[in-house]
């Protein structure tokens, strides 16, 4: 959960610093760039659907503007997702004991990411958009230990991960409500995630076993998602 809490964080600073950047730039590249950063609900259909939960998470899209007007976009998106997590309380070590109480907790997350074109009208109060992609989805399942008392991880392992390909068609609407320089949308949109077979775990697939082993139980099959958006974009 570090690495994803640390990586999420990088992506945001360095959103900001490229934004600021095109703000004051007078690079062509700059002057017709745009990010956008959203919560999302994942919605697994077919056999994922009957094998995992709703996922929640959040996704970052950049986007370059092709023509002068922005009516055609090439977009690049990155998205992190948890879709179940389970927690155990137990002790630090067998020498320690009881005395100091750790948490052991394991997240299951979906990574898309994807590139692509974007179609959008680009003036009016209510800008309809539409997209495709090509890309890669990761899904991986990683377990940390914290602290009882200050709930910090720190020590996490990777206990299951897989990649397989995907593409995505989507699409939504931008809306309009900052002008000017900062030039902010409000972004609602929907996307079809048709990914590859995969491997992957889900609550309850990781069990216990005496003497400090684990079985794990992972699950195969197509990746098929709806990505529903809530967001904003900033810049052209």
């Amino acid at each position: 959960m570090f690495t994803i809490r640390r990586s999420i964080n990088g992506v945001a600073l360095l959103a900001a610093a490229a934004l600021s950047a095109g703000a004051q730039s007078s690079n062509p590249l700059a002057a017709r760039s745009s990010f956008s950063i959203s919560a999302i609900q994942t919605r697994p259909q077919g056999a994922l659907g009957r094998n995992i939960d709703f996922g929640y998470g959040a996704d970052a899209a950049y986007q370059v503007r092709i023509d002068k007007s922005g009516f055609l976009s090439l977009r690049a998106d990155l998205g992190v997702v948890a879709y179940g997590n389970e927690s155990k309380r137990t002790a630090l070590s067998e020498t320690v004991g009881d005395r100091i109480q750790v948490s052991v907790r394991t997240t299951n997350f979906i990574m898309p990411m994807s590139l692509g074109p974007q179609i959008m009208w680009p003036t009016g109060a209510i800008r309809p958009y539409v997209n495709a992609g090509v890309g890669a989805q990761a899904f991986f399942t990683q377990s940390d230990v914290e602290g009882s008392a200050d709930h910090a991880p720190f020590a996490s392992t990777t206990n299951q991960s897989d990649i397989t390909s995907l593409w995505t068609v989507g699409g939504g609407i931008y809306v309009p409500v900052v002008a000017g320089k900062a030039n902010v949308q409000l972004d609602l949109g929907l996307q079809y995630l048709d990914g590859g077979k995969a491997r992957y775990l889900a609550p309850g697939s990781i069990v216990d076993l005496p003497g400090g082993h684990v079985a794990i139980s992972p699950m195969e099959s197509a990746t098929r998602l709806v990505v529903v958006r809530l967001g904003a974009r900033i810049g052209l």
